[in-house]
Parts: C-alpha cells; structure tokens; sequence
C-alpha cells in the first residue's frame, strides 16, 4: 500500500525528506503513530508546553511544504505537522481513504494519539478540506481554524486544475511537474533550494493512495460551524474563483474573517510567507 511502487524508490525519497528538514532552520523531533489506516508520521517543533498548533498539508507537498511557516509560529505555539494518510510523504497507508468520514477519523485517532485534546488547527488545499470536515465533527476540539486556499469546501474545483495537475501525476517527468507547480503559482516556481528537488523526489514512481475527492460543502453544514475560522485565498487561485469562494464563506460560515491574497495563487503560503505568518498569528493570538 505504500505509494512508493519499489523500497528503493521510498528509500530515496526519505533520505530527500531528511536534508530538505534543514529549511527549516529550527529544531524538530518526529515520530510515526500506528493509526487504523497506516503509519502517520508526525513533525513536532518548538516548546510543548505552549498551546498546540496542528498543521495539515497540501496534496503532494508534504509537511516540508511549512518550510517558511514554522519558525515565526513556534515563538507562540508547540507545532505539530502531520503527513497526510496516503498521500506522497513519511506517512505509510495501510487502507485508502476515499470518505470524508475515513479522513476525519484518521485525524482524530492521530491527535489522540498526540495526547492534544483542544488544539489550534490549519490547514492548505486538501489539507484545508480535511481540517474543515474535522472541524465540523469535532467543534469540542478544535479551538480556532486556519484554512489557506482549501481544496473545493466553498466552490467547487475548477477544470484547470485538473488539466494542470493530472499530468505530473500520470507522466511523473520533470516537464510535466514543474508545469505543474507553475500554474499553482504567480512566481513560476517559487521554492526555496532543495525543495523543488524534493517535490520531484516525491512524484517519481509514487502514486498517492489518497483516494478522497473533495467537494463544496452544503450551508446547512456551514452554519453549523461555532469554531473561529481564518480563510485565505489567493486573487489568482486556479483551482476555483477566489472570490467566490470567500462570498460563498461570508455568506455561511458565522465566524469568519477572509483575506484575499493580492497577486497570489495557490501556493501563497510559501510565496507570500511574511504575509501568511503575521496574518496567521494576528488571528490566533487575538482572544
């Protein structure tokens, strides 16, 4: 079940994983947790004693994706990135996740393991959409929620994702990943040195077993929602129109405060991270 087809392949993106933890530029402990789906692997920075911040990633990308997050949050938050179940990372399936619920309860049985009862959670893209889904089941749990460009939730996803997307998946070449990345970004390839080397790292001979699509969500569940809830779109989103999407937010969720990302697309938590942390932390540090 490993998206790995061969040892060999996930031997050598570990070790890619491994140097790529040095952009970080801040200490870390890490640990995998046997969950009903697989092994989850965990990435804890900072002190443990301050309040808990959950990270969840976006599809491919990794918790190595928070590369230029992590160190501003750590001076007020323990932070806990999770590789998500199934999809290219340390993280092991032993059951594809196609439901929303399966996500869910993965979550959940990976923050219990954790030992985090209440908990700061944000999540990016399909990240974003499990984070939210988890928010929804679990209000008790999450005390205040970040969602940056979360896949589908408040629109449905847009063709040109999937026009952009698919074929670095399918094709797994250099050409066709970086074609990828580059329509999810307003600055061609935006990556620090080392990480895009690791993206291409993760695409060859993987195939994700995450199997969950996400969709809009319906308003009679939106509503529902009492967790404070951060959304950040970029103006330039590909994957769904952004201002949409923030319209149809405003208009459900009761909680809200939106940001549309001037000139950022898809991947403004790496490109436009001064502006993600400051905004990010004005909102959870605010009571």
């Amino acid at each position: 079940m490993d998206v790995f087809l061969e040892s060999g392949y996930r031997e050598q993106y570990n070790n890619c994983y491994d140097e790529s933890l040095k952009l970080f530029q801040c200490d870390y402990e890490e640990q995998y947790l046997h969950t009903t789906y697989g092994k989850t692997y965990v990435l804890q920075f900072g002190d443990r004693t301050k309040p808990p911040l959950v990270l969840l990633h976006g599809m491919t990308m990794s918790s190595v994706m928070w590369y230029p997050n992590v160190k501003a949050w750590t001076e007020h938050y323990a932070v806990y990135a999770i590789d998500i179940i199934g999809d290219i990372g340390k993280s092991m399936a032993s059951e594809v996740i196609l439901q929303k619920e399966e996500a869910v309860d993965w979550l959940k049985e990976t923050v219990d393991q954790l030992g985090l009862k209440r908990f700061l959670l944000a999540g990016h893209s399909i990240g974003g959409y499990i984070s939210l889904r988890f928010s929804l089941a679990y209000q008790d749990r999450v005390e205040k929620l970040a969602l940056f460009a979360p896949a589908a939730a408040f629109h449905r996803l847009h063709w040109r994702f999937f026009y952009y997307s698919f074929p670095g998946l399918l094709f797994q070449t250099e050409k066709w990943v970086d074609r990828a990345f580059r329509s999810l970004s307003a600055e061609g390839l935006p990556f620090a040195p080392g990480y895009r080397e690791f993206i291409l790292a993760g695409y060859h001979h993987a195939l994700p077993r995450l199997r969950l699509y996400p969709l809009r969500i319906e308003p009679e569940e939106l509503v529902t929602l009492k967790v404070p809830v951060l959304l950040m779109i970029g103006e330039l989103e590909v994957i769904y129109p952004a201002q949409q999407a923030i319209e149809y937010a405003k208009q459900y969720v009761p909680n809200i405060q939106c940001i549309l990302v001037q000139g950022a697309n898809h991947t403004f938590t790496i490109e436009r991270a001064d502006l993600v942390n400051e905004r990010t932390l004005a909102f959870l540090l605010n009571n």
